[in-house]
């Protein structure tokens, strides 16, 4: 028999939601065969089977969301004993990484295991022990690391973190019930007989007819993490337009050399993020985070691709770490690996964490310009648009050039106007100055 729990996806993860059961019990499944999707604070991916036998159980519905640690099926394996375990009995004080016998960490199907047991802690004193049955305490309440930092963080108190409803598994309080308690406090009117929410006139209430669509786990995070970003950046946003007549020139001339010697395309979101990140050595500020009332600069750019998925539409944004360090070539096969990987859910925790800058680019779907939304803690993001051509005047005389405009939100607490504007002048003067040789190109 072969425990299957939810998976460490990363350090700073502390739980996990099932968005999909890829099969069913009593289906064999082979070693390594995708068994369940499973959505955290940052990635998507599918977990398969650590070794070959029969899906016995299935304890942790899909939507559910539980804590690392916990389990969630059961394997039998051929001629194995079967244990049965109910979703109610709630996490072991020492839960088993779920690893078979004589199986170790690197073999198949191991790499997403838990490396280690997922640590509880308790917020209230063991109650002493008592004859009368009258005088038992009700079930003490215990919360993981990562919601008891975020308690912390929001100024919760023990008592009021107890008293909170939890939609995790068996009643769990999650990270994300007590980040939902602290925006309905933020929101909250300052009224004795006020409740928690938004004030009744602004919300809508459904009517006949109308269909309602339960949003997906990812849009949910994107809903949580955009709501948070607007309350906790004042953000501003920076547009010009750019003359892309180089690098409709480029990509016309060198183009197919470029991929066949590099094996990845060479597109204006190549070519924007390589300028971007030259820009982005001047212009510091932009490459950073706020603390309190400092301004932290980042001493390397970890650029953020917006990558929409096929299937939903929806976006998540892998990382190319230390991207003053790529060349155009390096620019391309990165995004051209990442884009591929997070649209095959093959992304890791790691792939998706400590951006420091963001590049969008919704010109691929036709549009115009945009005013992105903060990825926090990050203080800027850059936004495409289409590659259009307009009637220009260059030297006087009217003229059809390929135009882009480019749009830079930004946190007004790191930087302002003029900062943003010189550092988008910055990138149009690097993309409308390119080489149009392959040659030089090669070398860039």
């Amino acid at each position: 028999m072969i425990e299957i729990v939810m998976p460490q996806m990363g350090e700073s993860i502390a739980e996990g939601t099932i968005i999909k059961w890829l099969k069913k019990e009593g289906d064999v499944v082979d070693c390594d065969e995708p068994l369940f999707e499973i959505t955290t604070d940052k990635v998507d991916t599918e977990v398969p089977a650590p070794a070959a036998g029969t899906l016995t159980e299935i304890l942790v519905k899909e939507g559910e969301t539980v804590d690392i640690g916990t389990l969630v099926a059961v394997i039998t394996e051929s001629g194995g004993d079967v244990k049965t375990v109910s979703p109610g009995e709630g996490i072991p004080s020492k839960v088993d990484t779920g690893l078979p016998v004589g199986k170790k960490g690197d073999e198949p199907g191991s790499h997403f295991r838990a490396a280690q047991s997922s640590q509880v802690i308790s917020l209230r004193r063991e109650p002493e022990k008592s004859d009368d049955p009258s005088a038992l305490p009700t079930p003490s309440r215990s919360f993981s690391p990562a919601v008891l930092k975020t308690a912390e963080r929001g100024g919760i108190s023990f008592e009021t973190l107890a008293t909170l409803q939890g939609s995790g598994h068996g009643g769990r309080v999650t990270k994300r019930d007590v980040e939902q308690y602290i925006l309905q406090q933020a929101t909250t009117p300052l009224k004795s007989d006020s409740s928690a929410g938004p004030p009744q006139e602004y919300l809508y209430q459904p009517k006949d007819g109308d269909e309602r669509i339960q949003m997906s786990a990812v849009r949910k995070k994107i809903a949580h993490h955009m709501s948070w970003s607007t309350r906790i950046s004042p953000h501003a946003t920076a547009i010009v337009e750019c003359d892309m007549s180089r690098a409709a020139e480029l990509m016309e001339t060198a183009g197919q050399r470029f991929e066949a010697s590099v094996d990845a395309p060479l597109t204006y979101t190549v070519l924007v993020a390589q300028a971007t990140v030259k820009a982005l050595g001047e212009f510091r500020t932009l490459n950073a985070s706020v603390v309190g009332d400092e301004i932290v600069l980042k001493p390397s750019v970890n650029l953020g691709i917006a990558v929409a998925l096929p299937e939903s539409g929806e976006l998540i944004v892998p990382v190319i770490r230390k991207a003053e360090e790529r060349s155009l070539a390096g620019f391309a096969q990165s995004i051209k690996e990442l884009a591929m990987r997070a649209r095959s859910h093959r992304l890791t925790p790691e792939d998706v964490q400590g951006g420091t800058f963001t590049l969008t680019n919704p010109g691929i779907f036709g549009g115009l310009t945009g005013t992105p939304i903060l990825n926090q803690p990050e203080v800027a993001i850059l936004g495409l648009g289409a590659v259009i051509k307009r009637p220009v005047v260059v030297d006087d005389a009217i003229t059809i050039r390929p135009v882009m405009m480019m749009s830079l939100t930004f946190d007004h607490r790191a930087s302002d106007g003029m900062a943003a504007f010189q550092f988008l002048a910055r990138v149009r003067e690097h993309l409308e100055a390119l080489p149009t040789d392959f040659a030089e190109i090669t070398d860039a």
